[in-house]
C-alpha cells in the first residue's frame, strides 16, 4: 500500500540516499529506485545504519520516503521477521563515519608519506565500523550516548583497541586526557553483557613486559566472560616518523621474550576459562624464528584479519589442497615436459619469505616443470622495517623484477592491491606492470589461490 504526500524535502544531503536497490527484493517489488530518500520506519527516523537494522526487524513497516520528484511516499510493508528490505545507501553507515581525533604514537597513518590517497589518511574511530567492518575503537571518540546505544542495538562483539590498563600511560600513548578515563565504557559493556575483542599494539618499552602482563591479568579479573579474545599485535614503524614519538622495532628477543611469557597466561588462562584467550600476530613466531602454534591453539580464529593464525590456517588449508593436487594431476593423461621448465617469479614480503619458500618447493617437486623463484620485495616505499606482503607497492615490485626476462611469469598476491581497483599503495597500476612484462598473473591470497595460479601457469 503507498501514499503519496508533497513536501519540500531537502534532497541536497546525501545521508539516506538510496544508492541502488537489489533485485527482486521487498523494496524493488514496492517500485523503490536509485534516488530515493528514506525518512523513517514505524515513525522513528532514520540517523544510520543502526536504526535501519533494527527497525527493518518487525514484521509490519510502515516507510516513508522521499520520491525523485521530492514528494513523500509512505509504504505498508507486511514481511517475514528480519527480512531485509533490498536497499544499498550512498555510505556504508547511512550517516558519516566518526573521526579519530587521537595522535596515537603508533598511529601507521601518522606514518605515511606526504602524497597518498586520501582514503589512506582518513581514520576512523567508529564503533559502528567495528561491528560491521571488524574495525577497533579506542573510545575516546565516544560519549555515554553512544555506549547506550551499543547497548540498546545489542551491538556485539565491538572490537576495542585497549593497549594497556594503565589509565597514565594510556593517555601517553593515545595523545588524549581523556583516553584513560573512558576505560570506565568497558565496565558498562561488561555489565550490559556485551561481547568485546581486546586489541593491544605493543610498543617497547612503554607497554610491554610488566605493563603488559597487568594489562592482561586486569582484563581476565575484571571482564571474563565477555572478553571473547585479546590480540597482540607489534607496532609497524615506517621511515616516515618525523618529528613524532621515537619508537624502536621489536627485534627476534624480544619477540621470543613476549611469545614465552604470553604463553605463560595461556596455560592459566586455559585452566580457568578453558580457553587461550590471548593470541599473538604471526609477526612475532617469524620474527623469533620459531613455528607458528598447531592450527587447534587458534581455536576458533576470533581475530584472524589481525595477523593471528594466518599461517596456522595456510598450512592446514596447504595440506589439504596438496592432497587435490596429485589426485588431479594423477588423472592427467598428458605428461609435463620437465626438460622444458617455465620459470616463475613469486613475490612475497620479507616477513614470509622462508614460509613461502619452503611451499614453492613442494609444488616444485609436485608439478616438476616449472621454476619458482620466490623473491621478497625490500620495502623503501615506507621503510626496510615494514615486511608485510599486504604493504608491498608497484614501485619496489619494479625494482625487485627488474631483471626479469620476458618470459617469465611473475606472480603477485592480490593483498597488496586495492580491494575495488587494480592499484597499489604508491598509485603504480597494475597495467604498467604488464606493459613492462608479458605474463604477469595476480594470484589470490588463500591458499587455494595460491596454489591454482602455480598450477595454471605449469598447464600453459
Amino acid at each position: 500500500m503507498k501514499n503519496k504526500y508533497e513536501t519540500s524535502y531537502n534532497l541536497k544531503d546525501k545521508a539516506n540516499i538510496i544508492k541502488d536497490v537489489v533485485e527482486k527484493s521487498i523494496s524493488a517489488e514496492m517500485g523503490i529506485s536509485k534516488g530515493f530518500k528514506l525518512i523513517s520506519i514505524n515513525g522513528s527516523e532514520i540517523t544510520d545504519i543502526l536504526d535501519y537494522k533494527y527497525l527493518i526487524a518487525d514484521e509490519y513497516l510502515e516507510i516513508e520516503f522521499v520520491n525523485l520528484q521530492g514528494e513523500i511516499e509512505i509504504y505498508e510493508v507486511e514481511k517475514e521477521e528480519y527480512d531485509d528490505l533490498g536497499l544499498v545507501f550512498e555510505t556504508e553507515l547511512i550517516d558519516k563515519p566518526k573521526n579519530c581525533h587521537n595522535k596515537c604514537i603508533f598511529c601507521f597513518m601518522e606514518q605515511l608519506p606526504d602524497k597518498v590517497r586520501d582514503t589512506l589518511v582518513f581514520k576512523d574511530d567508529d564503533y559502528r565500523l567495528s561491528f560491521f567492518s571488524g574495525n577497533y575503537i579506542t573510545l575516546t571518540n565516544m560519549k555515554q550516548s553512544d555506549i547506550d546505544r551499543i547497548i540498546k542495538y545489542r551491538i556485539s562483539p565491538i572490537n576495542i583497541s585497549l593497549h594497556t590498563t594503565d589509565e597514565e600511560i594510556r593517555c601517553m600513548m593515545l595523545n588524549n586526557k581523556n583516553a584513560g578515563k573512558v576505560l570506565k565504557y568497558i565496565d558498562s559493556l561488561y555489565e550490559a553483557k556485551i561481547e568485546m575483542n581486546i586489541q593491544i599494539v605493543l610498543c617497547k618499552d612503554i607497554n610491554d613486559k610488566e605493563v603488559l602482563y597487568r594489562t592482561l591479568k586486569d582484563v581476565s579479573n575484571k571482564y571474563m566472560p565477555m572478553i571473547k579474545s585479546i590480540c597482540i599485535v607489534p607496532v609497524g614503524i615506517s621511515k616516515y616518523r618525523d618529528n613524532l614519538y621515537k619508537l624502536n622495532p621489536l627485534e627476534k628477543e624480544d619477540c621470543l621474550d613476549v611469545i614465552i611469557n604470553v604463553s605463560k597466561f595461556q596455560k592459566e588462562f586455559k585452566k580457568k576459562f578453558k580457553t587461550n584467550l590471548v593470541y599473538l600476530s604471526d609477526e612475532f613466531y617469524l620474527k623469533a624464528e620459531i613455528d607458528i602454534p598447531s592450527y587447534k591453539e587458534y581455536e576458533n580464529f576470533p581475530q584472524l584479519e589481525n595477523g593471528v593464525g594466518m599461517i596456522a590456517v595456510f598450512e592446514d588449508e596447504f595440506s589439504k589442497q596438496i592432497i587435490k593436487l596429485k589426485r588431479k594431476i594423477e588423472k592427467q593423461i598428458k605428461v609435463n615436459n620437465t626438460d622444458n621448465k617455465k620459470n616463475i617469479i613469486l613475490l612475497t614480503g620479507k616477513i614470509t619469505y622462508n614460509f613461502i619458500k619452503e611451499k614453492t618447493k613442494i609444488l616444485e617437486d609436485i608439478l616438476g616443470n616449472i621454476n619458482i623463484d620466490v623473491r621478497f620485495v625490500e620495502n623503501n616505499y615506507f621503510g626496510t622495517n615494514i615486511t608485510v606482503t599486504g604493504l608491498m607497492t608497484g614501485n619496489d615490485i619494479l625494482e625487485t623484477i627488474k631483471d626479469a626476462h620476458n618470459s617469465t611469469t611473475i606472480v603477485i598476491p592480490d593483498v597488496c592491491l586495492k580491494e575495488d581497483e587494480d592499484i597499489f599503495l604508491d598509485d603504480v597500476m597494475l597495467e604498467d606492470l604488464k606493459s613492462k612484462y608479458n605474463n604477469v598473473v595476480v594470484s589470490e591470497t588463500s591458499t587455494k589461490g595460491f596454489i591454482d595460479a602455480i598450477y595454471n601457469i605449469s598447464k600453459k
